[in-house]
């Protein structure tokens, strides 16, 4: 089995089999940063809809005055 691992094409193999793996794993690593970016873009891109919402909301006057109060378009 040791005189196996000195036979130089076993070790170029090898060698070939180590650096598809670390260049698979390279690939893998990045595409899972990419997808935590996007989703993270997206977490705050919802967050950010969510509080213009809220201050919009907020904005309105609800008081009795204010909702019989005209906005400018017309109604039957």
């Amino acid at each position: 089995m040791f005189s196996l691992l000195l036979n130089p094409l076993v070790r170029v193999f090898a060698i070939g089999v180590v650096g598809v793996v670390l260049v698979l794993y390279g690939i893998h690593a990045l595409k899972e940063e990419a997808r935590r970016e996007i989703e993270a873009k997206a977490t705050a891109d919802a967050l950010r809809r969510v509080e213009n919402a809220v201050r919009a909301g907020d904005a309105v006057d609800v008081s009795p005055d204010g909702l019989l109060k005209s906005d400018g378009h017309k109604r039957d």
